[in-house]
């Protein structure tokens, strides 16, 4: 089973980006757009058209990949599989990708609560230093 999350891809991502704080931004923006992706490949399962089907599980299996989401990513891909179009299949491929979205959605929500109060555990350790400097050179 794949990792909810992809630390390496994350950190391809930061590198791509440039900063951890824009590869966050673009993470959460996939999370909010998750339930859309969902939605496009539910309409699109249900149109005669299987390119529409396809595209719109490569564009969520793309944009997993590149925000880390290594569950979705495998389950998205476990749909463009031959065979995977079958309505019992694809119904249950799809009620997965619906859990792995929660949990990644959960789980990025998580990592930026912890960097939220990393930052601050920082800033704080700052001013203490720069307090405690600025009372040694006024003794």
């Amino acid at each position: 089973m794949q990792p909810i999350i992809d630390t390496a891809a994350f950190a391809t991502l930061v590198a791509d980006v440039g900063s951890s704080r824009a590869a966050t931004s673009f993470v959460s923006r996939f999370t909010d757009l998750l339930d859309e992706h969902i939605l496009t490949i539910e309409r699109s399962f249900r149109s005669p058209d299987p390119q529409q089907w396809h595209s719109a599980v490569e564009g969520l299996q793309l944009a997993a990949a590149r925000a880390g989401a290594g569950r979705l990513r495998a389950t998205a891909a476990l749909l463009l599989e031959p065979g995977a179009r079958d309505t019992e299949t694809a119904l249950a491929l799809i009620g997965q990708l619906r859990c792995d979205a929660r949990v990644f959605t959960l789980a990025h929500s998580a990592l930026c609560e912890e960097q939220a109060l990393a930052d601050r555990l920082a800033a704080s350790a700052r001013v203490r230093h720069h307090v405690h400097e600025r009372a040694r050179v006024s003794s």
